[in-house]
């Protein structure tokens, strides 16, 4: 891949896994287990991803909580959740996916002084880092310009996603923002770029670094991993997703996973309740967020119901529209 093209496809791509993964970006390298697996029951709504929100004399509302990827398995799933966006009156998600954030999204995942990734972490672990970027189509001179969590994001995907965003194919997020644009249905940012670029805070950059010193030594492990969390998305099963996320980053430090799951999932999971307040009173709302924000005594459904809302699931509408005629574009994924 020429130096040019490889510039051009690594802003690209740095560009769209960003919106893809920042939500998800304390799932960096999670070893999950791929099945149903008894903790899960443990979390409130922990099984499910489809939801009804109602309030009494408020038309109901819908939350679906997503894995913002291009995977042909993602997309499908998303397709049983479309009924309900089509008949709504706005879709509030995370961040709204245009190209008017590509440059603050590039200047924050990049060092802007003196700095580099080389220097900071181990020669091992950049060793890590050149071989896998290699996979993307980066050099290794791309990589030593990210900051930590920019080239842990990077990896957080396999070059399989990088693939299919360079192509143009869209993620399941994306899919659902066009179709209200299609519709006409009001699309509402629940956070804006600054403000999940806010939640990075929760770790410094020694604490980013230790993060990318557990990085797999070779992409089929990336490619693996990746696979696991999608087959627990597929499950519906975002208690595991979240109990493997604690367990990862306690092995690493019980105090950092405090102050990292807090930071990136817990403080934005009351900013996110509050901010769709205004929707969800005027009724028949469509909110799309990431799965791993659902569940937990503090996820995002237990605190609409400590305001007086009845969440009911709605996972049987995403099977019966499983191998039905495609609504979404097709992907090669």
């Amino acid at each position: 891949m020429s130096s040019k093209l490889s510039n051009r496809f690594g802003l690209e791509f740095t560009r769209n896994i960003y919106i893809t993964i920042l939500p998800l970006l304390a799932l960096f390298f999670v070893l999950v287990v791929f099945g149903q697996n008894a903790r899960s029951a443990e979390l409130p709504y922990g099984q499910g991803v489809l939801w009804q929100v109602t309030k009494d004399g408020l038309q109901p509302s819908v939350i679906f909580g997503t894995m913002n990827s291009s995977e042909r398995r993602v997309v499908d799933l998303g397709e049983g959740a479309v009924k309900f966006l089509a008949s709504s009156d706005s879709l509030l998600v995370d961040v709204i996916d245009d190209d008017s954030i590509k440059q603050k999204l590039f200047a924050a995942m990049v060092y802007q002084d003196n700095r580099r990734l080389d220097e900071l972490v181990s020669p091992e672990t950049f060793e890590k880092i050149k071989v896998l970027g290699y996979e993307y189509g980066y050099l290794a001179r791309q990589m030593k310009v990210l900051k930590p969590w920019a080239a842990g994001v990077v990896f957080s995907f396999p070059p399989s996603e990088a693939s299919r965003i360079s192509l143009g194919i869209r993620t399941l997020n994306q899919n659902l923002q066009d179709i209200a644009q299609q519709k006409g249905i009001a699309v509402i940012a629940l956070e804006t770029v600054e403000q999940q670029l806010a939640a990075l805070d929760g770790a410094n950059e020694q604490e980013q670094i230790a993060l990318l010193d557990t990085l797999p030594s070779d992409i089929a492990s990336v490619e693996e991993k990746f696979e696991k969390r999608l087959g627990l998305y597929l499950l519906q099963n975002t208690g595991e997703m979240y109990q493997q996320m604690l367990k990862d980053y306690t092995l690493i430090s019980g105090d950092f996973a405090e102050r990292y799951v807090a930071s990136l999932i817990t403080h934005r999971n009351y900013g996110m309740v509050a901010r769709m307040q205004h929707s969800l009173l005027k009724g028949n709302s469509f909110v799309a967020i990431d799965a791993l924000h659902l569940p937990g005594a503090e996820g995002v459904l237990s605190l609409l119901v400590s305001q007086g809302y009845t969440i009911k699931p709605l996972m049987w509408f995403l099977t019966i529209f499983l191998g039905k005629k495609r609504i979404f574009p097709a992907s090669s994924g």
